[in-house]
């Protein structure tokens, strides 16, 4: 299902996510060199003057779920089911686009959230299947860029709408909207203890450290993920440095992070976290972190990577990894 996360500090600005599915994605870091050329699958060729980095798979052309491109335009795609609405086809001066190449749209042609909401209008979502999982993909997409703003683009009545992200998480459906008016039932989570409260003449106390987080919602359901990830980015310290901020970024991934097993569909597929990803949109680095380790891998865009002839795909080490520290 995915959570999603933007961050800033004086550095740089991170967009940070989890991948959740029950179909086998076997994504890897990939990264388009600039002025490649894309075929969608209604047969348009689209050449793509920016080069971007992030994870894909390549079966007939490229699929990405997330990426940042060379001006520091990062952007996720997660799950929208029972809410996204797509054109059966697109009017003749727009560019048709299936809802999973939308983000490599983005990525090839787009600098900046401004640059996207002028250009919007250029294209619309048609209802086209995804060739890997033999349907029309529900979704949904944050976006940030190196100002630090952050935007949600969901589709209603089958039209492309850009909507304002004031608290920087994104996870499911509902509407967006939704989402941002249920938090107003947790009014009460604060990272202080409560103080005692006396009822009659029976003063009552917390047990232990973290009172101030009863009621924190613990499930995986998309409304608990987001409540959850929109509390803790709303705290979390310690994030100055860029090390800092990472570390931080993923201890918030970990809390919404969906092990093998204890998330099973109606169809009996296991949806888990099949990785996690962080995006620094100033230095155009990508970070990624497979399920099967807990280590940590990186591809920095450079101008050598970006005037490559062809993608560059990143095989990872299979296994779990560790540091032997003595000797």
């Amino acid at each position: 299902m995915c959570t999603s996360i933007t961050l800033a500090n004086e550095q740089t600005n991170y967009l940070a996510r989890t991948m959740d599915f029950g179909f086998e994605l076997d994504g890897r870091p990939i990264v388009i060199p600039r002025n490649y050329a894309f075929t969608t699958d209604q047969g348009d060729t689209l050449t793509f003057p920016l080069g971007f980095v992030g994870t894909g798979r390549k079966l007939n052309s490229y699929l990405f779920a997330d990426g940042v491109n060379e001006k520091g335009l990062a952007i996720a795609e997660l799950y929208f089911p029972t809410e996204a609405s797509y054109l059966e086809t697109a009017a003749p001066e727009k560019i048709g686009l299936a809802p999973h190449e939308f983000i490599m749209w983005v990525l090839g042609n787009i600098g900046s959230i401004d640059e996207l909401k002028r250009r919007i209008d250029e294209v619309a979502i048609i209802h086209a299947e995804n060739h890997l999982l033999g349907v029309v993909l529900p979704l949904h997409f944050i976006l940030t860029d190196v100002t630090g703003e952050v935007v949600v683009v969901e589709t209603h009545d089958q039209t492309l709408t850009i909507k304002e992200n004031p608290v920087h998480v994104m996870t499911n459906s509902p509407r967006f909207e939704w989402h941002l008016q249920n938090l107003n039932n947790y009014l009460f989570l604060q990272p202080q203890n409560f103080s005692v409260k006396t009822f009659g003449n029976l003063p009552a106390a917390p047990f232990g450290q973290g009172s101030g987080t009863y009621g924190l919602p613990g499930g995986y359901t998309s409304p608990e993920r987001f409540v959850r990830a929109t509390y803790l980015r709303n705290y979390l310290s310690n994030i100055e440095t860029n090390e800092g901020a990472l570390a931080g970024i993923f201890h918030v991934l970990d809390n919404v992070t969906i092990p093998k097993g204890v998330n099973i569909k109606n169809d009996g597929a296991t949806d888990y976290t099949q990785y996690r990803a962080v995006l620094d949109t100033k230095n155009q680095c990508y970070y990624f972190n497979p399920y099967t380790t807990p280590e940590v891998f990186s591809v920095q865009l450079t101008e050598a990577l970006l005037n490559q002839a062809e993608p560059s795909e990143y095989e990872l080490p299979a296994g779990f990894n560790t540091t032997l520290l003595n000797p």
